[in-house]
């Protein structure tokens, strides 16, 4: 088997046995059959980011040297200049289609180059005779005519200022015309599967996805700005409840940390909008001039909701409690919300949701002691630091008294990093 085969499915190895397909003990006796293979995987990723920075920089610097010069050039220079700019492009994608067809740095770096003279020809021949004026338009034209790009030349950095491009178009637009992203983002979404199903674990696949989750809730927020008055925390709660519940149920990688887009985001989200809502003017501005939701967003809500407790109950039957943790957030901004519409002054709900932050924290710290994982215990640490301090708001606590806290807190970080680096050495040690 040649050294490509042996990488590719070293790669798939880890799915196959998170999936149950193959035991550990038959992966681990397949690398000792084939051997150690030199990891060109970092290698291969510094190219292709080098190579579309490069691209970007020769298209942008081509822009400025023409636009420092413009003025002195006649319309039909002007025109001949876009063109032969656009050809050139052309010619040079086509080149790397034909020859360097397997070179992903080859593909990344001419398509974006030409997807950007696309763009550059359009403002170029557009401004010399005044066809487009409408930033909009030019915007969504040159997406649209980009989109091919993405699937010919099998392009991610394409795809990425593509989803990037119409996410901006959005936000520039009101009324139902924003709806219209929807359709955008579909007509990307067969790529975004491809790299999925292919390799969902490869670095591109994965700088991919965290550009296309963040793109996605830019966009819902944009989209709906005008329904999510009153009901957007739950909204935003169960749509990061969504999220972190598809991470954790079908795309979680071997390596955890940052190859993980779906339950980062979700879990990022919601520790965030949680500690948003342990403030009890927030509950309270919620409730001031409440007036009935408009019914999109309360199906919005109730649809999300359902789909949040949809996910908990596949948790449940993987047994994965710790996921539930998070996954449960929504569920309990939702109980929130319920208390909230019999109490508008603010306390019940503040006072659900500290709870179950202050559980959280601790529940956090208590699972990196039981593993000896320094990183969840000084999570843990932060949250119920965080936590802390943003009650000082909302009480009139002297500076001496929160100066003692605030020395409190890091001594505990302190000795709560020694203990545990000193408690995993003696382990690792009697092993």
């Amino acid at each position: 088997m040649n050294k490509k085969a042996v990488e590719w499915l070293y790669q798939q190895l880890p799915e196959l046995v998170a999936k149950g397909v193959i035991p550990a003990e038959s992966a681990e006796r397949i690398k000792k059959y084939y051997g150690p293979v030199t990891d060109t995987t970092g290698t291969r990723t510094f190219l292709v980011i080098f190579g579309v920075i490069g691209a970007l920089l020769v298209g942008l610097g081509i822009i400025l040297i023409l636009a420092h010069n413009w003025a002195q050039l006649t319309k039909i220079n002007r025109l001949a200049i876009s063109m032969c700019l656009l050809v050139t492009a052309q010619v040079i994608a086509g080149g790397v289609l034909w020859c360097k067809r397997d070179s992903t740095a080859w593909r990344e770096g001419a398509a974006t180059l030409l997807m950007l003279m696309v763009g550059a020809a359009m403002a170029l021949v557009g401004q010399t005779y005044h066809l487009v004026e409408d930033t909009d338009i030019f915007l969504l034209t040159w997406m649209l005519l980009s989109l091919p790009l993405m699937y010919l030349m099998k392009s991610a950095s394409v795809a990425m200022l593509y989803t990037v491009g119409i996410t901006f178009w959005t936000g520039s637009h009101y009324g139902v015309s924003k709806q219209f992203i929807w359709v955008l983002l579909g007509a990307a979404m067969p790529y975004y599967w491809g790299l999925l199903k292919n390799n969902r674990y490869a670095n591109t696949t994965i700088i991919s996805f965290w550009v296309l989750t963040v793109c996605c809730y830019i966009s819902f927020a944009t989209a709906f700005s005008g329904y999510l008055d009153q009901l957007g925390f739950l909204i935003f709660s169960a749509l990061f409840g969504i999220t972190y519940l598809v991470g954790e149920l079908w795309f979680t990688s071997p390596d955890q940390g940052w190859r993980m887009p779906f339950t980062g985001v979700g879990m990022t989200g919601s520790i965030i909008l949680s500690f948003i809502l342990t403030f009890n003017d927030v509950w309270r501005h919620i409730t001031s001039g409440w007036n009935p939701p408009p019914l999109i967003a309360c199906l919005l809500a109730a649809v999300l909701l359902l789909m949040v407790l949809g996910g908990n109950g596949m948790l449940v039957k993987q047994n994965n409690r710790e996921a539930r943790k998070f996954a449960l957030i929504p569920c309990v901004v939702g109980l929130a919300y319920l208390v909230q519409f019999y109490d508008s002054s603010g306390l019940g709900a503040t006072l659900i949701l500290n709870g179950y932050m202050l559980w959280l924290s601790i529940s956090i710290i208590s699972k990196g002691v039981r593993e000896f994982h320094l990183g969840i215990v000084n999570l843990g640490m932060i949250m119920l630091t965080v936590l802390i301090v943003a009650r000082f708001f909302d009480i009139d606590v002297s500076f001496v008294v929160r100066g003692v806290i605030f020395v409190l807190i890091g001594i505990g970080f302190l000795v709560a990093n020694v203990v545990l680096v000193r408690r995993k050495a003696g382990w690792q040690n009697d092993k």
